[in-house]
């Protein structure tokens, strides 16, 4: 599929959605993004269920409250990105860059991590339940309450991860590196 909307349509979208008298979140659906910079945008509150967002820069994005559920992220850069409470449940995230990334109380039930780096991201009351996480790398990441239950982290990196009242029910932690090195950490 050819991706319809240039960067600049994507731009002058986001600014009619938030400058008009009422406020109305962007709803992209479905829609075919790969590739297109968003970086810095402010996509508070968005829907991008479903949607294409294969290799896109959301680098410093403001997404807080944006809904992606079933979205496909993989390799997409979300460096230092605000993803506070969003919904990435179902989403395919593999080698997605999340460094820095603030996820706290986001939902990413059942989604797919695969190689992807969450080094210093902060996954405060995050939901990784059922999520795949196999290879990805937590270096320096903060995981207070994080809900961690049937997920899959093996061959994780843990280096230096910081865990406190973290749940880890059936998780797999098979092969997981560095877990000497995890502040709060039991196996």
């Amino acid at each position: 599929m050819v991706r319809v909307l240039s960067d600049r349509d994507l731009w002058l979208l986001i600014a009619q959605s938030s400058v008009a008298e009422m406020y109305r979140p962007l709803n992209l659906r479905g829609a075919d993004l790969e590739g297109a910079d968003l970086s810095g945008a402010d996509l508070s509150g968005a829907n991008f269920s479903g949607t294409n967002l294969r290799g896109v820069n959301l680098a410093g994005a403001n997404l807080t409250g944006a809904y992606l559920a079933d979205a496909i992220l993989d390799g997409a850069d979300l460096t230092d990105a605000n993803l506070d409470g969003i919904v990435l449940e179902n989403a395919d995230m593999s080698g997605c860059n999340l460094e820095k990334a603030d996820l706290t109380d986001a939902n990413l039930n059942k989604a797919i991590l695969t190689k992807a780096s969450l080094v210093e991201a902060n996954l405060f009351r995050t939901d990784l339940s059922q999520s795949k996480m196999d290879h990805c790398d937590l270096t320096r990441a903060k995981l207070l309450k994080t809900n961690l239950s049937g997920a899959d982290l093996s061959y994780a990196d843990l280096f230096e991860a910081k865990f406190s009242k973290t749940y880890f029910n059936d998780t797999k932690l098979k092969g997981v590196k560095n877990a000497e090195r995890a502040k709060g950490f039991k196996e």
